[in-house]
């Protein structure tokens, strides 16, 4: 059992900033993302226990991303060193027709009857298209994927049955490969609807596979051959595969060096090697389908995201939002209305600009990092001129104004936009991407000229801007990626694409666009089948192959030898190899006739690989053989070759014991430290729990006592505070005493000084002398009496 407190600021749904799980290592615990769609808010995931079910929201998809897999790891601390099965669907709901006009429909995705997603609520005219892709990752093992039509009604009558259309049901095994199956699936009405009309139907696009995952381990020298060598590998499928191996391949390669650090190298020596084949047409780089293109597509997808987001996830919505109209072709929009339609293109191009502009702010660190390595390999090559066009052109013509024209294929909304809302966002991608290109509009947009004034003047604007992308110096100041890349589904990915590479047989290429998939039926063959690398096809040694033919087929090889890729030499792919005929021409490269057939039909690059065990000793023993004109020396040197494999194969399968020997003990030394593991922490957990409640105990007696001394400096302070107000009353008695006994003391010496004076005026005139008076002293009886006469 582990106790885990998980939560980020201001992110939780519940109550409160931080909640606590219990999580157990087993099966029961289900950790998954939850579609916006379903609460309304963006990067939710939801985990469920024994207990119940908790639902948590994050600040990006990148930090979702990274809760779950740590919760992940907490309940699957072993994941990395087991064998897992990774379930992925992607799914997109197109379009749907026959349905009653002017009404407005949505769509519930269920997966074995759990609601996992819901469209946009559209209205229905000529036809209802939603166009609303959803990808789902780390899913159980699901057996059907169902769809529900409903059509919306007033809220007043939400509970209306006759608001549910009706279901479509596809059983997994129909979408299971690796190719989308996209096709026209009827709609399975209630009883009640039935015979009214025509039955509807809904055009979805869909593929589900289930992903071998090998131990980490086992991918260690693929994964090392991959980082040292993804150049060659490049240049040498370039020519040999689709565009949608393209972009598979792309992916893999992008998600597997970031994760290995090798990221940026792999890009930048990617794009100069796009810099030198393009030398005399740079302006054919980034518009063509190549894996260097692929590439920085994918890396600013995965990179690039969140800053998309914040750049222009709020100006997005509120066009959505808006009801502003931008339409300034005259054949699309009346005359008296173009003046007010342009200010508003020209208002809305400056408010996307300005919040491009201001994005530098929060440009991904690793992005800069990538676009500061092409300026400086483009100085070395002396081509400092073309630097900004290839990091403009991988932002904004790949990048940027895609996202501005199609926002719900960048996950910067769910909702295809409006008739109205797509034309403005195409507009203000062109005036974008002129922008980019410093390029103003011509006689062929001559609708758009008005707008080559703000294009001149933004110009010294845009080239600021990539400098300060492209600039070293600011690299500390920006936040990096901090998302989660799951490397094991990514190499087991590469090496199934590589595996059915090698059989010749490699993905078709198919698009969003294309009409030629549409109507996919439910029969896949046996080449549209996921495969893995233990996978075993439908075949075996009588087939008519050699045995090493046939384990290379049905992928009993071990990883090194399966893949391709491990045996590629640096022979240059338009060149035959050079030891494809023997010296002699004879007997021999009559008895190998059937092999070179099969290395004809594959790929070029693929005569350069020694696919197979042993293969260069193979190839020797075969020339020694066909230049030899005696059929004595002939046979012993096959027995020798026999005795030589049974030796080999005796040595491998004491190996192979001797393997699973080892790997028996280590599974029971994992499980015995495992128990310990557990043991030790649920021990660890008690005494925690035991200190927890003693300190809990100690810090109530200690409040109680603080409470206690409290209340007695209280009643000290109320008695304290009592005397003194009595004293102070008393000292304001005893001054008002002392100031009636001045007043009293000021008036007597005043009546003592009058007094003095009619005494002195009346001696005068009774004719006494001055010198024979007497002075007058007041006794301590109050009298007078005469100081001069002592009777």
């Amino acid at each position: 059992m582990r106790r885990l407190r998980c939560g980020s600021q201001e992110s939780l749904l519940s109550a409160g900033c931080v909640s606590s799980l219990e999580l157990r290592m087993d099966q029961s615990v289900v950790i998954k993302p939850v579609h916006s769609s379903l609460l309304g808010q963006d990067y939710c995931f939801e985990v469920t226990t024994s207990t119940g079910t908790k639902c948590f929201s994050c600040r990006s998809a990148a930090e979702r991303d990274k809760w779950m897999e740590n919760l992940r790891r907490a309940v699957h601390p072993n994941k990395d060193n087991s064998r897992r099965l990774e379930n992925v669907l992607t799914l997109w709901v197109v379009e749907a027709k026959d349905l009653p006009a002017k009404k407005r429909y949505f769509c519930e995705l269920c997966l074995d009857d759990s609601l996992y997603a819901r469209t946009s609520c559209k209205l229905k005219t000529d036809n209802i298209f939603w166009g609303e892709r959803f990808d789902f990752s780390s899913l159980p093992s699901v057996s059907a994927i169902t769809l529900h039509l409903y059509k919306d009604t007033d809220r007043k009558r939400k509970k209306d049955k006759s608001s549910y259309v009706g279901l479509v049901n596809i059983p997994v095994a129909m979408v299971t490969g690796r190719q989308l199956v996209e096709k026209w699936y009827s709609v399975s009405t209630p009883s009640t609807l039935r015979g009214k009309s025509s039955v509807p139907t809904v055009r979805i696009k869909a593929r589900y596979q289930s992903i071998t995952i090998l131990p980490m381990e086992q991918y260690k020298e693929f994964a090392e051959y991959i980082s040292s060598n993804y150049l060659l590998l490049c240049s040498t499928l370039e020519a040999s595969i689709s565009l949608r191996a393209k972009e598979e391949l792309a992916a893999a390669l992008v998600h597997i060096l970031h994760s290995t650090g090798k990221a940026k190298d792999f890009l930048t020596d990617l794009m100069m090697s796009e810099v030198d084949r393009c030398r005399d047409n740079d302006q054919l780089i980034f518009r063509e389908n190549t894996l260097a293109t692929k590439s920085i597509e994918e890396y600013l997808k995965l990179i690039g995201q969140k800053y998309l987001q914040d750049a222009l996830g709020e100006f997005i919505k509120a066009l959505y939002e808006s009801d502003e109209n931008c339409e300034v072709d005259p054949s699309r929009c009346a005359t008296s209305n173009l003046s007010e339609h342009q200010a508003n293109l020209r208002m809305c191009c400056e408010l996307a600009f300005c919040k491009i502009l201001d994005s530098y702010r929060v440009f991904p660190r690793e992005l800069k990092e990538v676009f500061a390595s092409w300026r400086q390999e483009c100085c070395n090559r002396g081509r400092p001129d073309i630097s900004e066009r290839l990091i403009s052109a991988s932002l904004f013509l790949r990048f940027l104004c895609p996202a501005v024209m199609s926002p719900s294929l960048f996950d910067l909304m769910q909702e295809y936009p409006d008739e109205r809302s797509a034309r403005t966002l195409t507009l203000i991608a062109k005036v974008i991407q002129n922008l980019a290109n410093f390029s103003k509009f011509g006689t062929k947009e001559e609708y758009m000229l008005f707008m080559n004034d703000f294009v001149e003047r933004q110009w010294s604007s845009m080239q600021r801007f990539l400098q300060e992308i492209s600039n070293p110096d600011g690299l500390n100041h920006t936040a990096g990626f901090d998302g989660y890349i799951d490397l094991g589904r990514e190499l087991s990915s590469l090496h199934t694409l590589l595996s059915e590479i090698d059989q010749g047989s490699p993905a078709a290429s198919s698009s969003y666009s294309e009409p030629t998939e549409m109507e996919a039926g439910p029969d896949l063959t046996a080449e549209s089948r996921s495969l893995s690398l233990v996978d075993l096809q439908d075949s075996s040694p009588s087939d008519g192959l050699d045995d090493g033919q046939w384990q290379r087929r049905t992928g009993l090889l071990p990883l090194s030898f399966q893949n391709p890729v491990y045996h590629m030499t640096t022979t240059s792919p338009r060149q035959p190899p050079t030891d494809a005929t023997p010296s002699d021409g004879s007997a021999g490269s009559q008895g190998n006739a059937d092999d070179r057939g099969a290395m004809a039909t594959k790929p070029a690059f693929l005569t350069q690989m020694s696919v197979g065990l042993g293969g260069a000793e193979r190839g020797e023993r075969m020339s020694a053989m066909s230049s030899s004109s005696s059929g004595e020396e002939y046979s012993r040197r096959y027995q020798q070759e026999i005795a030589l494999l049974q030796e080999k194969l005796r040595v491998a399968a004491m190996r192979q014991d001797e393997c699973e020997a080892r790997l028996l003990v280590q599974d029971q030394q994992n499980q015995r430290m495992l128990q310990e593991y557990q043991v030790r922490l649920e021990d660890t957990e008690s005494r925690l729990r035991r200190l927890q409640d003693d300190k809990d105990l100690q810090m109530n007696s200690i409040i109680s006592r603080l409470m206690a001394v409290e209340e007695e400096l209280k009643k000290d302070h109320s008695d304290m505070q009592a005397v003194v107000d009595s004293k102070q009353k008393i000292i304001e008695t005893q001054e008002k005493r002392i100031a009636s006994l001045d007043a009293a003391n000021s008036r007597l010496m005043a009546a003592l000084s009058q007094l003095k004076e009619r005494y002195a005026v009346t001696s005068q005139r009774n004719g006494l002398s001055p010198s024979n008076s007497s002075s007058l002293q007041i006794t301590e009886n109050g009298e007078f009496r005469n100081s001069g006469n002592n009777c």
